[in-house]
């Protein structure tokens, strides 16, 4: 949801990623505060979760 002004108040997810070589991680990832658009915020989570997966790798 988003308040009077349009700021959304969080967008998040959480996943457990399974890397090919059979290593785990979990992650959690929130976009807090923003007046992004919802499509926005769900690629920055998107970046997010891709610059840990290739770190990992």
């Amino acid at each position: 949801d988003r308040n009077a002004d349009g700021m959304k108040t969080a967008d998040n997810d959480a996943g457990l990623v399974i890397l090919p070589d059979g290593r785990k991680y979990y992650i959690a990832a929130f976009v807090m505060d923003s007046y992004e658009t919802d499509e926005d915020n769900a690629n920055i989570i998107a970046r997010i979760s891709r610059m840990v997966y290739d770190a990992m790798r």
